[in-house]
């Protein structure tokens, strides 16, 4: 998946299970954050395209990288509350209809690490559904690297497809028409996505 698209995974996930009604809004700007975390091993392909290509879907798309990342994160917003020091700041930026409010919960260390946790672990089965196509090679997703260096990877959509992104921003759109239904329109787009990629997959005969 393309960053964006990962990036409304992780939100509407959030929103899905009611996060923003138990924590804030804090919690599903995490959500959307975190969801791109483990394309951090893309990096390389800025300098070194050959160690981009063993490192891409490999280093940071692992359950190690997962949690210790999402401590460091969980810990960093307890302890200095970036997240609502940069959108604060972003206000200035925004019409006054998106700005953000100054947030009144306080977020426990265990929720913010398992927001983080679940955002990112649902990045690995979209990476493995989404894959492949336009002359590029399905990348294997190693959830357990380094230590077991198996991977596995089910392309039911090549990568690229507009499908996802026509999706995801759709319910976006609805969350801000709809503001009283927000968990059930996150939900209805999640499984539209998944009804979306199983079909895609049938037609593709991946299935």
């Amino acid at each position: 998946m393309t960053t964006p698209e990962h990036t409304l995974v992780g939100i509407h996930a959030a929103i899905a299970v009611g996060a923003h009604r138990r924590f804030g809004w804090i919690v599903i700007v995490l959500a959307g954050i975190a969801s791109n975390l483990p394309d951090w091993d893309g990096l390389p392909m800025l300098v070194d395209m050959a160690r981009f290509e063993s490192g891409h879907r490999v280093w940071g798309h692992n359950f190690f990288w997962i949690i210790l990342s999402s401590l460091i994160v969980a810990w960093s917003q307890v302890r200095y509350h970036w997240i609502d020091s940069v959108c604060t700041r972003s206000n200035r930026f925004l019409p006054n209809e998106l700005r953000f409010e100054k947030s009144t919960f306080i977020v426990p260390l265990l929720v913010l690490f398992l927001v983080c946790f679940s955002a990112q672990a649902i990045h690995l089965p979209c990476d493995m559904v989404v894959s492949g196509g336009n002359g590029l090679s399905d990348w294997h997703i190693k959830p357990l690297w380094p230590v077991y260096n198996v991977g596995y990877v089910f392309p039911l959509i090549p990568w690229g497809d507009f499908g996802p992104t026509v999706i995801l921003m759709t319910g976006t759109i609805l969350l801000v028409k709809v503001p009283t239904r927000l968990s059930l329109v996150s939900a209805a787009t999640l499984i539209c996505l998944c009804v979306y990629l199983l079909f895609r997959g049938w037609m593709r005969g991946m299935l």
